[in-house]
């Protein structure tokens, strides 16, 4: 019966689908009195339409040109919904060949006693924000947004480039009808993949399209006339249609790097040219392709090759530390404390390094490559290593625009050392989360380029507490934790520079409201080596106190009680960052006059091939109980294939930490 109601309801969507008029600014009051999106209720806003069309179009004397043209009608549903009334626009704006972008018909609809009202978007309230030297943003918000309004807007973006931004087909709210056309004269080839997992419904076409080149020419002679003339110029133009109806949204669950990586889309990079009487030109280009050509960049490759700005430093270094691996972490910690990151990313140098060094401030790349170029002259044998950050998203061809970031990598016995200079918390092999992301390409001194793994170290926290419990359900205990590598560096991150009066506020409420007093953090700033708390605690809300019975989680305050996978079924991997492995060892002992009634069975769960494991076991000697949790995950990134599995895994390991002990009195 559900399955012929979801089929009825989708073949009414479908029917309204082919009879709205998506016209710009035919807003029908049918859609702005739509309360929910029919096929998820939950969803915030939807697209009601979302149509794309880039083509190329000719310019007399300049060539061909990319033209893009986007229309949005977007309902929003609640509150939740705002943010899909502001819109970001990003394009290319070097100094010269910048893209253009036009914003028109943008305003927003609402109903106001019956009848449909509309707010246009002024000027003023469109931002274009100068991001860095190459790119721009356009940024604006509708007025007068309300429940249950509609808002739309078109923008045509112009550029000079025959670069093909990808087609977005899917996205975190769901699409009712989402329409494209790519067209490109057969002169240009391009590469096409696919990623995401939505079928895409596609119907390739060939168009006769002319390009008329008017020419002028000018006779000589005591008598001077202009003849004018035009050429005609016949082409096949490859055009690819997409239409596709009610998308459902892409639901973003935890352990994510980036969601747009698993969003249904089309991508396009140009492969080859091949004009009239001209031989066929090439832009297929391997990794190593790409490794060399930004090596070869005088912003990259150029600006490893100065060195006299850092000379001075370096001697006082190489004095203080003759140790050639004291030498090395001790020109990092300098490289990270002389020159701060000022937020820009990039591959190439910003405004040079040697610029960078003498202010004190510089993007990813000055600073990174400062790192190398002393780590070189110190005799460190380092070189580069791009790669693409977890904003950035998964390169899908070998592309210069692949790679948006540089740290720099030391080769020794075989082994790579991976340092970014931008984060004072990071060390060596142990990068900032946005680094983790896909494999690095290292790019030597020698031309040659190869992938090196970011991921190195595992996430690694040691916790033991012992408890003592008394007669009235009253918890006394002391607990130890050792955070290392990436456990390490979150902890530094998160409390590195605070007080520990607001660590210790935020502790308590974090664990159940426990009482910590005796607080104390070693190595809270020594990088080099595992961060340590410990504190006494005591809580009168950890147990349950029913008549002569006391019952209690085995974990106490520690216990994981939810599970963050909750969709029935996920389309992309599951990410932690880095492999896990925690260990909780509690000990308990229970007061006297009582005596252990049950406790929970040994349990023991593994994910297949090697993925993952939970151990949990709980033993009762005399007065004394032994708990044991073991949770470990063994690889950064876990196949969609997995979802249920790791699903049921949580399922089984949280169930197993809501099991309570139970004491008797005796």
């Amino acid at each position: 019966m559900q399955k012929i109601i979801f089929t009825l309801i989708l073949f009414i969507l479908s029917q309204l689908v082919i009879s709205q008029n998506y016209k710009v600014g035919k807003i029908s009051k049918s859609e702005l009195t739509e309360k929910v999106y029919p096929l998820d209720s939950s969803a915030n806003a939807a697209f009601l339409y979302s149509k794309r069309n880039t083509y190329f179009k000719y310019v007399q004397n300049e060539g061909f040109k990319v033209i893009t043209e986007i229309q949005e009608r977007i309902k929003i549903y609640n509150h939740e919904g705002y943010k899909w009334a502001t819109k970001e626009i990003s394009y290319y704006n070097p100094s010269m060949n910048a893209e253009r972008v036009t914003i028109s018909n943008a305003k927003t609809y609402s109903l106001k006693d019956g009848k449909i009202e509309s707010y246009k978007l002024k000027k003023n309230d469109i931002f274009d924000v100068k991001e860095n030297k190459y790119w721009s943003t356009k940024k604006f918000t509708m007025p007068n947004i309300t429940d249950g309004c509609v808002v739309e807007w078109t923008y045509r973006i112009t550029s000079p480039y025959t670069s093909i931004d990808a087609v977005q087909l899917q996205y975190e709210i769901p699409v009712k009808k989402i329409s494209c056309k790519i067209e490109i004269p057969e002169y240009y080839v391009y590469s096409i993949k696919e990623t995401g997992y939505l079928p895409i419904n596609i119907q390739k076409l060939q168009k006769n399209k002319t390009i008329v080149i008017k020419d002028k020419t000018r006779s000589g002679g005591k008598v001077v006339k202009t003849y004018y003339s035009t050429n005609n110029i016949n082409y096949i133009s490859n055009t690819t249609v997409i239409e596709n109806t009610n998308v459902p949204a892409l639901l973003k669950e935890p352990y994510v790097n980036n969601i747009d990586n698993y969003k249904s889309a089309i991508h396009y990079e140009l492969a080859t040219t091949k004009w009239p009487n001209k031989p066929l030109k090439n832009y297929t280009k391997s990794w190593e392709d790409v490794a060399k050509t930004i090596s070869k960049n005088s912003e990259f490759g150029g600006e490893l090759k100065k060195t006299s700005y850092f000379k001075e430093d370096l001697d006082k270094l190489r004095a203080k530390f003759p140790n050639k691996n004291e030498l090395m972490l001790a020109i990092f910690e300098f490289v990270k404390h002389k020159v701060k990151w000022n937020n820009t990313y990039g591959k190439y140098s910003y405004n040079g390094v040697r610029t960078a060094y003498k202010k004190g401030e510089g993007s990813v790349a000055d600073i990174n490559l400062i790192l190398v170029a002393i780590f070189r002259e110190a005799g460190i044998h380092a070189n580069p290593i791009i790669l693409s950050t977890r904003s950035h998203g998964i390169p899908i061809f070998p592309t210069l625009k692949g790679f948006n970031y540089v740290i720099a990598g030391v080769e020794v016995e075989n082994n790579v050392l991976l340092f970014d200079a931008t984060e004072e918390n990071s060390i060596p092999n142990i990068l900032p989360i946005r680094d983790l992301n896909w494999k690095g390409r290292i790019i030597r001194d020698n031309g040659s380029s190869t992938w090196v793994n970011l991921i190195t170290q595992p996430a690694k926290l040691n916790t033991t507490v012992q408890v003592k419990i008394n007669e009235n359900g009253e918890v006394e205990g002391l607990e130890r934790a050792q955070y290392m590598n990436y456990e390490a560096y979150y902890f530094r991150n998160t409390y590195g520079k605070v007080k520990d009066e607001d660590i210790i506020s935020k502790m308590e409420e974090e664990n159940s409201n426990i009482e910590i007093s005796d607080f104390k953090i070693i190595n809270k700033n020594n990088l080099y080596k595992p961060a340590t708390i410990m504190y006494k605690f005591d809580s009168d809300e950890l147990l349950d106190v029913v008549d002569d019975k006391i019952y209690f989680k085995p974990l106490l305050f520690m216990a994981e009680t939810k599970n963050p996978f909750k969709l029935e079924t996920r389309d992309y991997p599951i990410d932690f960052g880095m492999p896990n492995n925690n260990k909780k060892v509690v000990s308990i002992t229970i007061p006297k006059g009582y005596a252990v009634e049950s406790i929970p069975e040994s349990f023991a769960i593994g994910l297949p091939n090697n993925l993952g494991v939970y151990k949990f076991s709980v033993t009762a000697t005399g007065n004394k109980i032994s708990v044991i949790s073991l949770f470990k995950i063994n690889t950064p990134i876990i196949p969609t294939a997995y979802y249920p599995q790791i699903k049921e895994f949580y399922k089984q390991m949280i169930a197993k930490n809501l099991e309570q002990i139970v004491l008797k009195k005796v």
